[in-house]
């Protein structure tokens, strides 16, 4: 079985830096595939979730959390378009944080940072091992979708925008 791994906060302020492609060549024997800069890979080969992020990890001179989903996990949520009636924009964008695991007590959602009408981020459901939610621009500063979920769930999160995720479900599909 496919699966989809999401390498969390690599190449952030010089910190935690490689090369995604790198890594993919390194373990070009699970015919992985990467998907951008932000440490996304889609692995075609037989595998499991423990066998492929001790892989990952003894690949890498740095340890991340790492959140690995089935190819037909990430399918599945691509296919139920969670966002199909917002209009997204430059200034308007889904987001999906993976999950290491699911949380031990959902949180009331949705949660909203700042709190009221002037939210940049807003995470508004969980789905499987997904935090779903939208990003806003406003003026003022960026608020990252990861930290909020964080602090809410208690977990690692890894974020990344909706259209990547559309676009590792078009590679699972060719």
């Amino acid at each position: 079985m496919a699966h989809v791994v999401f390498v969390r906060a690599m190449n952030v302020g010089g910190k935690n830096v490689f090369r995604p492609a790198q890594l993919a060549t390194t373990l070009s024997h699970l015919d992985i595939v990467n998907v951008g800069a932000a440490g996304t890979f889609l692995v075609r080969a037989r595998s499991t979730p423990s066998k492929l992020r001790k892989e990952i990890l003894a690949a890498l001179p740095f340890e991340p959390a790492v959140a690995i989903a089935s190819a037909e996990t990430v399918l599945d949520l691509v296919k139920s378009k969670p966002f199909r009636d917002v209009p997204f924009s430059r200034d308007l964008r889904g987001w999906v944080a993976a999950l290491p695991s699911a949380p031990r007590r959902p949180p009331n959602l949705p949660i909203a940072m700042p709190a009221g009408r002037d939210w940049s981020v807003r995470f508004d459901r969980i789905v499987g091992p997904f935090a779903l939610g939208m990003w806003r621009r406003r003026p003022g500063g960026f608020v990252f979708p990861a930290h909020v979920v964080e602090r809410a769930l208690g977990l690692p999160a890894t974020m990344r925008y909706w259209e990547t995720f559309e676009r590792v479900a078009r590679l699972i599909e060719s």
